[in-house]
């Protein structure tokens, strides 16, 4: 029960934190060619660090703390390109295979 509710407090928090720093990204790179999204899996890593730090109270403020995860993630993004026709594989399904002369004899 309590791991449920650590991580939906990880899990809200690293939202929070993730859509400043996406208006943030939004402001830095106006300029290019895509448009930037930071990635979930960089907030939840940053996160999990800050949360810690956050809950034990370590010397330095929260506020610095939380701010300086939001300009960490804000350099954390992927551009958007949204006219891909090339239907990707996902890499965590298809994982390759060994070729049978390889295999382990039973």
């Amino acid at each position: 029960q309590q791991d449920v509710h650590a991580k939906i407090l990880a899990l809200n928090l690293a939202s929070m934190v993730r859509g400043l720093a996406q208006v943030l990204a939004i402001r830095r790179h106006a300029a290019r060619k895509h448009a930037y999204h930071v990635r979930w899996t960089s907030s939840l890593s940053t996160m999990k660090h800050t949360l810690v730090r956050l809950l034990i109270g370590t010397l330095h403020p929260p506020t610095t703390l939380l701010t300086q995860a939001v300009l960490t993630l804000s350099d954390a993004v992927e551009a958007v390109r949204p006219d891909r026709q090339f239907p990707r594989r996902n890499p965590g399904k298809l994982k390759p295979g060994f070729h049978p002369a390889y295999c382990r004899a039973a």
